[in-house]
């Protein structure tokens, strides 16, 4: 009887124990998602069309009744940005290139980002990876169930959130002359 109570009271423990959020990154249909909403004064989805037509990192930029359509090729992190040493930053990190779908919508005050087919390729420390593959294979463990304890730090997903926000976070375009 002991066993069994024992059993009902650490079951649950262990099911809410294994992530599948960490930071602006989650699962969504058994994928890796990054997805994050940023706070905006007036802006418009022509606004946003045009910051990421101006952002050497997105592709294909194109806007399509309420929303932006984009691919983001060869995201790179600055860890030393981010101050984080080479020692304590993995090899990923360091050579890895992110790659995916992006979808961005504006209403009012705000506007949301969200990456699909996330893909990376580079040294993951193990393994070189050549050409693009999908990052929900490396990130995710059971069969893209649950986030990986190894990917759910902040010199991981940390600083990958921290480079894809930089890129997203909008700037305008114009220079303000009367200062």
């Amino acid at each position: 009887m002991k066993k069994i109570i024992f059993l009902f009271f650490m079951g649950p423990v262990l099911v809410f124990g294994q992530a599948t959020e960490y930071g602006a990154f989650k699962i969504v249909d058994t994928e890796i998602v990054y997805q994050k909403i940023f706070f905006q004064d007036s802006i418009t989805v022509g606004k946003l069309a045009e910051f990421m037509k101006s952002v050497p990192e997105f592709a294909n930029v194109s806007v399509s009744n309420d929303e932006v359509t984009a691919d983001l090729r060869d995201l790179t992190v600055d860890y030393k940005k981010f101050m984080f040493s080479q020692v304590a930053t993995p090899p990923i990190i360091q050579t890895g290139r992110f790659s995916g779908k992006v979808t961005a919508e504006a209403k009012d005050g705000k506007y949301r980002m969200t990456v699909k087919s996330l893909q990376m390729k580079g040294d993951i420390g193990y393994k070189k990876i050549p050409q693009p593959e999908n990052m929900t294979n490396y990130a995710c463990m059971n069969s893209g169930t649950i986030l990986s304890r190894e990917w759910c730090r902040p010199n991981m997903l940390g600083l990958l959130e921290q480079a894809i926000t930089d890129k997203f976070t909008y700037k305008s375009s114009k220079k303000d002359s009367d200062w």
